[in-house]
């Protein structure tokens, strides 16, 4: 009766140790999950900087044209003028080419960090739930481990009152009293 009951506390350890098991895996998928995420935000962290940087050269190449044509207006001869709007109307339009890239990447970068964040509190209320599975599974654990001491106890007390009612086959004078041999 005493090794049923250890085998059977066994077997419900065994459960609850891969159920644990289990939980720690998901934990660890999920920190690895939320780990790429860190990459990507730093990976977007440096195109945001290169971005800016990029924006700083535009800002150069604006100041740039506007210092070139205030020179070449004071400079120009009249014939060379249209030459020189030209390149000017060249020049805006690259401007306008990297405005709209850098607005576009601008763009991309405020998704993607909204929907990081949005995962990342995902995750986290993931991980804060499989905390509370956790302790819940540790709470049940304790629990029958308390059922367990206390069916040992009973089980103990049991065998004991059992073993002080029974007669003792094997003691001589009991056997000589009822008639019987020596065994």
């Amino acid at each position: 009766m005493r090794n049923s009951a250890f085998i059977q506390h066994l077997d419900i350890a065994n459960v609850l140790k891969i159920e644990l098991k289990g939980v720690k895996s998901k934990l660890s998928e999920e920190k690895w999950k939320n780990s790429e995420q860190q990459q990507h935000i730093q990976d977007f962290t440096f195109q945001l900087n290169h971005l800016e940087s990029v924006k700083y050269e535009r800002d150069q190449f604006k100041q740039e044209l506007a210092n070139i044509s205030k020179h070449k207006e004071e400079s120009a001869s009249r014939l060379n003028v249209q030459e020189y709007v030209n390149q000017i109307q060249e020049l805006k339009d690259r401007v306008i080419e990297k405005d709209k890239t850098v607005k576009m990447v601008q763009d991309l970068y405020f998704m993607r960090s909204t929907e990081f964040t949005d995962e990342i509190e995902t995750l986290k209320n993931e991980k804060s739930d499989l905390h509370s599975k956790l302790q819940s599974q540790e709470n049940s654990v304790k629990q029958l481990t308390k059922e367990l001491q206390s069916l040992r106890h009973e089980n103990y007390m049991l065998s004991s009152s059992q073993h002080q009612q029974r007669p003792n086959y094997n003691n001589r004078h009991y056997n000589n009293r009822r008639g019987g041999r020596f065994r």
